[in-house]
């Protein structure tokens, strides 16, 4: 089932591979922030993909600076990662999304910025070539 998004994405006709580095739209729900929130369509990084369950993602903005002040962690190069401006890591933490939550694929995430992820979210430095668990 491909879910059809308005974004200002490029390449929003392409189907989620479910791959560790593809940037794809994910309805992200905040739950601890609101408890009734429905969600919010954003550009994610799928980090890791278990065979069955959640997917793990870390989350995209435009936002360079956190409500608190703190600086965000910009994700740089855009070569085929198919968003406009700037992008930053949405937060410290990942997050879980669905599967019937994932939209459409944006791009990929470039070797130097899988590289800065896996420094965020401690991640293995391999992350992006495992199929399943990217954890460490």
């Amino acid at each position: 089932m491909t879910i059809v998004l308005n974004s200002r994405a490029r390449n929003l006709s392409k189907d989620a591979q479910f791959r560790p580095g593809e940037i794809v739209m994910a309805n992200v729900v905040n739950g601890i922030e609101n408890r009734h929130a429905s969600g919010k369509f954003r550009p994610c990084v799928i980090v890791e993909v278990p065979e069955q369950g959640c997917v793990i993602v870390a989350g995209l903005t435009s936002q360079a600076i956190t409500k608190k002040g703190d600086s965000r962690m910009e994700i740089c190069d855009k070569q085929g990662c198919g968003l406009y401006g700037r992008s930053f890591l949405f937060g410290r933490h990942l997050t879980r999304v669905s599967r019937i939550d994932v939209g459409d694929h944006l791009g990929w995430l470039s070797a130097g910025d899988a590289v800065k992820v896996a420094d965020v979210y401690r991640l293995a430095a391999n992350w992006m070539l495992n199929d399943g668990r990217a954890v460490a």
